[in-house]
């Protein structure tokens, strides 16, 4: 048995000691990308037959919530040390305001029940409202009370709020917000930002165990379903998992069903109406051969949505 041997600190190792604590959160990190060149006909389909245009984010959002629907383990929150899983998944869709200068978020409820059609007109009427002061909650909050409070006491009033709320089932309606404000998974789009990759923290105060981010669509090395080596137009998506919630295994579960949705968006949309075109190239390739697991994790800007 070999032995432990004191090292003396220093330089940088030593002023780490003064930076961080111990890890501490049990928090998963991992992005994946997806092959979108029927999701790009399919936005184009939607366009034509519905006079909406969906946007990728908002197809991120939707194949996150129709993922949470086959592993409804992802879909809840940790309450009294112990998970509570929601019968409806309540996508959180990031926007922002004032052209940048602040973020906020609408919540589409049902989202894994809804079209995708019916997600986008949700997200464009909430966020109009958001963007022209006709959404309450954020105006009452936001940039009310809550926004003129100092940062010593705004930590304190989101703790309580957040407890009252999550642990003894008394929503924060007294100041304006809505019950379960951030709903059950999040979604934001940093393509705008000409990111590829990124990691988002968790929001304490949302109790949502679960962010995705997603990334440009650019042109990508891929290797097609016959194993040929081709260029095809990707999405990356990034994501954190509470660790507390999920495991490997579900994550690999929820990863795939994804995917599928992001590489074939016209076989999870079938009232909709639109016939899936014969002229593109068959679905699957690079991502569909990855490995599921952590290291792969999935979800699903920030104007995220609308």
């Amino acid at each position: 048995m070999g032995r432990y041997h004191r090292r003396p600190l220093r330089g940088f190792r030593k002023f780490a000691q003064v930076f961080w604590d111990a890890p501490r959160d049990g928090l998963i990190y991992g992005h994946l990308q997806a092959d979108v060149t029927r999701a790009q006909r399919f936005v184009a389909d939607v366009q034509a037959k519905h006079g909406i245009a969906p946007s990728m984010g908002q197809l991120v959002g939707k194949a996150i919530a129709r993922a949470a629907t086959l592993v409804p383990d992802i879909n809840g929150k940790l309450i009294w040390g112990r998970p509570y899983l929601k019968d409806t998944v309540d996508m959180y869709f990031q926007v922002d305001v004032e052209d940048g200068k602040d973020l906020s978020g609408v919540v589409v409820e049902d989202c894994g029940n809804k079209t995708i059609v019916e997600v986008a007109q949700v997200l464009r009427d909430r966020a109009k409202k958001l963007r022209t002061g006709g959404d309450q909650q954020y105006e009452k909050t936001q940039k009310g009370c809550l926004g003129v409070l100092p940062v010593s006491f705004l930590r304190a009033a989101l703790g309580l709020f957040t407890f009252l709320e999550y642990n003894l089932g008394i929503p924060p309606t007294m100041i304006g917000a809505r019950e379960d404000p951030f709903g059950t998974l999040m979604v934001t789009n940093v393509s705008s930002f000409g990111v590829d990759v990124a990691y988002a923290p968790l929001i304490p105060v949302s109790r949502v165990p679960f962010i995705c981010l997603v990334g440009r669509v650019k042109p990508t090395p891929w290797v097609d379903p016959a194993g040929q080596l081709c260029v095809r137009p990707a999405i990356t998506m990034s994501a954190t998992f509470d660790h507390r919630m999920l495991d490997g295994n579900k994550i690999g579960k929820f990863n795939r069903a994804v995917i599928a949705y992001m590489e074939d968006p016209y076989a999870h949309e079938p009232g909709l109406g639109l016939t899936p075109p014969a002229d593109l190239p068959p679905v699957g390739g690079a991502s569909a051969a990855a490995p599921p697991g952590p290291s792969l994790a999935a979800p699903p800007g920030p104007e995220v949505s609308a």
